[in-house]
């Protein structure tokens, strides 16, 4: 008879394999067991934290044996902090976990497994982090512990670079210099170009806010929504073109791998001759704008108001006369183009909405070029536009090292 596992008691196992959230998988009697930061081929005694009708959830206490893949973490807050999830494994392990992700997802749920993955990284695990966000509770700051609201309070993160760290301490000196200002949530966000965006909310005196910053190089401060010192934007680099970053637009986190995704995308459509390209989910405009030399004409659409707006002003700014952008839902307003030589889509983690996969594929671009922050949504959508398309090309972009996020970029083309 199997044993009946019990919450709170310890068990020795071994780790037969990683989940797609980097976790590993062992079995308990009959019960599927879930262990965090649990790699493959570790031996370990494991104590059960939580039980669930079909599977188990535990961490480990002592490991006898570990896996070839196990590195120390370099983070102090490592097994606390929810932001990382990967740092306990070796790097070019933790792109083949990626690239086997991607693989079992694509098998389940689109049904496909005969194809070439073509991996992209620069081999830096720290230090890429343009963009932070950081929560305050009781004159702390610091990140979430994962899957919850306990903030976990912390001096500097590793994945973000010296600059947005100096930033960080200087708000954490502020909340010891004064302690009854609060703090409930900051982002800093930082460009190529050294032009540094705090934006932060709670109770927070103005002028002495300001001044205590004034040793730093700040371009923009936002206070509780509202511009109080500086400009209402900071500006990117991208290639040849400028964009223009506002407090809420969303932009990718990790530059230099942003401009190995975006070439990728580019080498796709450079010297197909298109004519018109749409640019679905078009966000700020960045793809869409970067198509632009190499297309006759680009129309984006986008759900976001602020965003059109941004991406009209990325336009003006730039220069660029073959592109328009409309506002409203993508699904929507694309039955309204009947004649289209390709689509770029980089929608939200959610994936393409149904209505929006029927209309292409009654109206069959020649090409779609799929941009995907979520492997699942994305094979997903697979499933349906393969019964038309052809996987041409994967693209497996490390945008995000030492967690368990990945990018894809897929090329379909016409049957």
């Amino acid at each position: 008879m199997l044993e009946e596992i019990k919450k709170h008691t310890e068990y020795d196992v071994t780790i037969t394999k990683q989940d797609h959230f980097g976790d590993g998988i062992t079995k308990v009697g009959d019960k599927l067991v879930f262990v965090k930061h649990g790699l493959t081929g570790d031996r370990c005694r494991i104590v059960i934290t939580d039980i669930k009708k079909t599977f188990a959830v535990a961490k480990i206490k002592k490991i006898f044996q570990a896996s070839l893949d196990r590195v120390e973490s370099i983070c102090p807050y490592y097994e606390e902090c929810g932001g990382c999830s990967l740092m306990h494994q070796l790097e070019k392990k933790q792109l083949a976990f990626k690239e086997n992700k991607v693989r079992e997802l694509f098998s389940r749920f689109a049904g496909i497994s005969d194809f070439e993955i073509e991996s992209i990284s620069h081999g830096r695990s720290t230090d890429y982090r343009n963009k932070v966000v950081f929560h305050g509770m009781n004159n702390q700051l610091g990140f979430y512990r994962g899957k919850s609201h306990d903030l976990v309070p912390i001096r500097k993160c590793l994945l973000v670079d010296d600059e947005i760290n100096q930033v960080y301490q200087q708000l954490q000196n502020y909340l010891a210099t004064y302690p009854n200002e609060k703090m409930e949530k900051l982002m800093i966000r930082r460009t190529s170009l050294n032009e540094t965006m705090l934006v932060v909310k709670g109770r927070i005196n103005q002028e002495l806010f300001c001044s205590f910053l004034s040793t730093l190089s700040l371009t923009s401060i936002f206070l509780n929504g509202k511009l109080v010192s500086g400009k209402p934007y900071i500006t990117e680099k991208i290639f040849d073109l400028q964009f223009r970053i506002l407090p809420d637009a969303f932009f990718q986190v990790n530059y230099e791998m942003m401009l190995k995704l975006y070439q990728k995308v580019i080498d796709y459509y450079r010297d197909k001759h298109y004519h018109k390209v749409l640019d679905l989910y078009s966000g700020t405009g960045t793809i869409g704008l970067l198509l632009t030399p190499y297309v006759e004409e680009v129309i984006g659409i986008e759900v976001v108001e602020d965003a059109v707006q941004a991406a009209k002003m990325n336009q003006e700014i730039n220069q660029v006369e073959n592109i328009s952008f409309i506002q409203g839902k993508v699904e929507d307003y694309i039955e309204e183009f009947k004649q289209i030589d390709s689509l770029v889509v980089d929608p939200p983690r959610s994936g393409l909405d149904s209505k929006t996969i029927t209309t292409i594929l009654r109206i069959l671009p020649d090409s779609i070029v799929y941009v995907s922050c979520d492997p699942v949504t994305l094979a997903r959508d697979l499933k349906r536009l393969l019964s038309t398309y052809q996987l041409s090309h994967v693209h497996l972009v490390d945008m995000f090292p030492n967690t368990y996020h990945v990018e894809c970029v897929c090329l379909l083309n016409l049957r």
